[in-house]
Order: C-alpha cells, then structure tokens, then sequence
C-alpha cells in the first residue's frame, strides 16, 4: 500500500443506526486491492443514508452511512496506478456492507478505484460531492437501462429529434438526468414544483409544473409538451405515490398519438408496488435502476463514464454543473439535523453537503 506520510489511527464518524445518530470516534480505514483511501473535505448527504438504517439495520445496529465523498487520495491499495498521492478526486463509495470504511460520514473514506473519478482545480470539492451517487444513477437508467445512445458517441446521432420525459427534472438524479439527455442530443420534457427555474436552467426543454394538475390532468400537459416529437424512454427520478404508473401511462399515451412503434421504456428509482406494477400497460417495459450496480456488473460502464464526467466538468464551454450546495454549518455534527431535512421533504433542487473541517474539535 502506497500512502501519504502521516495517516491518523482513528477518526471522526457518525453511526447511524434506525433511531441513533451518533458522533464518535472509530479506526481509520485501510484500502485493499483496487482501492483508494481518501481524506475526506466534504461528503453529501442522500435519501438512502436513512433508508438504509431503516430497512438494512437490526434494532441495536449502527453504521457509517454516506456514499458521496470528495477530497484527497492520501493512500492506494495493491493494483491503483492511476491515482498518486495528494489527487483531487469525488468517489462512490460501496453500499449497504456494514462496512465503517466504506462510509461518508467521516474523516477518512474508502472508495473502490473505479468509482473514483478525478475532479478539476475549478469545481470545488463542496460542489463535486454532490456527483458520485446520484449522477451515476441518472447515467446507468439513461444509457443502459433505457438502452440511449450515449453523448460523444456515433450513435448519438440518432437522438437528434427525439423526446425524453424526465419526472422530478429538479431533484439531485434527475438534474444529472436533464444535462446527460441534452448532451445526448435529446428533447427534454421534465416535470418540477417549486424548482423549475432551476430544471430549465439546466437546459429541459419544457418544465411542466406538477402543481397544476390533479391526477391524469398531468398526462395531457406531457403531450402537450413533447409536441409531437418521437417519445419512446421516461425517467421517474422520484418514483412515490404512484409515479410510475402514472409515467408509464403517459409514455403508453404519447406514443399512441405519435404513431411510436419503437419499444417504450420506463426505468425507476423505486420498485412500484406488485399491485401497481400489474396495471402497467403492456406496451410499456420497465426496469428499477439500482446504482450498486456500478461496482457490480457494471462496473466497466461506470469507471468509462465517471472519466466522462471528468472531461465534462473540465469543459470551459459547456461546464457540467453539479447539484447546487446546501453547506450544513456544523460538519459532521449536523448530519442528523441534515438527514431529519431529508426525512421530512424539506430539500429542493439543492444537495446537502458536509465540510469535515466545519465539525466541533476537528483542524482541516
């Protein structure tokens, strides 16, 4: 293991468990092979890193939660040559091991090599934290499970003219979703509340406010906004209440007045009920997206994309844009205030982010 002169023997963590949120002091992580150990400058929070120790966890059970993470390789394990000590890097770190090393919330991360991406001088680590997850997400339901054509590619081409619908185009994945279908030459139609603004900054083509609408109301202003054009692919980046059904439908919809004949396809964040999923027209195939995936069997398209977004980030034209951040002022002390905002639907169109060195005790 190659490693930086001085690696403290324990650090700072929160374990997080289904009621406990707890601030205390664990070792340090060591990488294996084909990993990175990174000195962490910020870390975003996420839905799951509550979900998690609710569904995951035993009565008694505490972990470190959190898998965005943006800082410094301060270590490499057996096999990484690509990452010197002292690089500037965001990673994704494994889900739902049990493993403290793994997890966000902490000084010191361990990440897989592969999802580990270099982040420019230029994005702030503050920024780049907010990537990793959620981005991944919005590119493995895009261009695998809904089988486009991805940007700065040949085939891209063939998106050119074609519409997506992206619901909860202002949320953190379906932000990434909005700029990873432009990039891809696509028509976005999206749906947001009370940030639209933000979504058609970001370049959708048309927002429709969900607000406006009470139930299939929603359906004809999704018609409406895709304007005739081709519309095969729907993204649900929200996936409550009744959203895939309700997407599914309108996919069934557009492409019945459009004369699509192409395959319809729905990809989702969450699995939809057995009882919603049976109402699905059958016109209509549909797939969860689950961004383990990414360390899993597909890892190959991770590791390519994640360098992807590297180049994009970099790009003094047309910069990619991360999720605007929300700076939770006291650290790691305030990411049980940050998941309770979580908990509670308080957080729009903004990521919440943690800088280690803002928490109680700790120098950066």
């Amino acid at each position: 293991m190659e490693s930086a002169a001085v690696i403290p023997d324990t650090q700072t963590s929160v374990l997080i468990g289904p009621s406990e949120r707890d601030l205390t002091t664990i070792p340090v992580g060591k990488p294996g092979p084909d990993e990175v150990l990174i000195k962490n400058v910020a870390v975003a929070a996420n839905p799951k890193d509550w979900k998690a120790s609710q569904w995951l966890y035993q009565a008694g059970e505490k972990f470190v939660e959190g898998n965005d993470v943006a800082g410094t390789i301060v270590a490499v394990g057996e096999g990484v040559s690509e990452y010197k000590i002292g690089a500037r890097v965001a990673a994704f770190t494994k889900m739902a091991t049990k493993d403290n090393k793994y997890g966000a919330y902490q000084e010191y991360t361990v990440a897989p090599a592969s999802t580990t991406f270099p982040i420019p001088n230029s994005v702030p680590f503050e920024e780049a934290a907010s990537l990793p997850l959620a981005v991944m997400t919005a590119a493995l339901g895009l261009f695998l499970h809904l089988g486009i054509a991805a940007p700065d590619t040949p085939e891209a081409a063939s998106n050119v003219g074609k519409a997506i619908i992206i619901n909860g185009a202002a949320t953190s994945v379906g932000a990434f979703a909005v700029q990873l279908a432009k990039r891809a030459g696509l028509f976005v139609v999206g749906t947001a509340g009370a940030s639209k603004a933000y979504a058609k900054e970001l370049g959708a083509d048309v927002v429709v406010d969900y607000r406006d609408y009470e139930g299939d109301a929603i359906l004809d202003a999704l018609s409406s906004a895709v304007g005739g054009r081709p519309t095969s692919w729907a993204y649900d980046a929200v996936s409550e209440h009744g959203s895939e059904l309700l997407f599914a439908r309108a996919l069934d919809k557009i492409a019945k007045e459009s004369n699509v004949t192409a395959p319809l396809r729905l990809t989702y964040l969450n699995q939809p009920a057995e009882e919603e999923a049976k109402k699905f027209p059958s016109s209509v195939s549909s797939k969860n997206t689950f961004v383990g995936t990414a360390y899993g069997e597909h890892e190959k398209f991770a590791a390519s994309f994640y360098r992807k977004i590297s180049l994009w980030l970099a790009d003094s034209v047309n910069p990619f844009k991360c999720n605007p951040p929300k700076i939770m002022p006291g650290g790691l002390a305030d990411v049980a205030e940050g998941l309770g905002l979580l908990i509670n639907g308080k957080v729009h169109g903004e990521k919440l982010v943690f800088r280690i060195a803002d928490t109680p005790g700790l120098k950066a």
